[in-house]
């Protein structure tokens, strides 16, 4: 499917409405000189977006393990679609905010966990911001996918490549973020 016909897509459900909208006003795409290069620039990390999106949808169950023993406790996988480094940064922040806003958490991989939670974050960049889109799925014990969330952060101007457009605040202001959707559900689901 070409671009426009995914961006015409995304933009018929809520959720995905606000986040196109988000990425285009905050690229001022239709509204300033050099919008062709703008939009060919949104029209292209949307595509990896959708594609990656599209992987995600695919799998509706990751394979069960074992829950703990007492407790609730969430396990987050590696961020997909991350550099290593940024996503090491961003999990920084989620384990050092996650105490203090109820969360356990699985410190390893191969430790039990009521819930997995994992992570695709994708980057849109031009010259003026830089735009980190991320969506994650909270699966349960038997590997079923009981609840997805989405969100966007703005960064500073990237200088080469989309994820140049990261810093120290933006990764914590994404920790922060994505544990408080998680936080949200877990309000609400327990």
């Amino acid at each position: 499917m070409p671009v426009s016909g995914r961006v015409n897509d995304m933009a018929k459900s809520g959720r995905g409405r606000s986040l196109l909208l988000g990425a285009l006003l905050a690229l001022g795409v239709g509204t300033l000189a050099g919008c062709e290069a703008a939009n060919e620039s949104v029209n292209h990390a949307m595509t990896d977006v959708y594609q990656q999106t599209a992987l995600m949808d695919n799998v509706d169950h990751l394979s069960p393990w074992v829950a703990p023993q007492k407790g609730t406790v969430f396990q987050f996988l590696p961020f997909s679609g991350v550099p290593v480094n940024t996503a090491d940064a961003i999990y920084k922040n989620i384990r050092a905010h996650a105490t203090e806003n109820g969360i356990t958490l699985a410190l390893r991989l191969d430790e039990p966990a009521t819930y997995r939670v994992r992570t695709l974050i994708s980057a849109v960049g031009t010259t003026n911001t830089s735009i980190f889109v991320f969506i994650g799925e909270i699966y349960d014990v038997q590997g079923k996918r009981v609840y997805r969330f989405t969100g966007q952060e703005y960064g500073p101007a990237p200088n080469g490549d989309q994820w140049s457009g990261i810093d120290a605040d933006t990764e914590r202001h994404l920790g922060e973020r994505i544990l408080a959707d998680v936080k949200a559900w877990a309000t609400r689901a327990m």
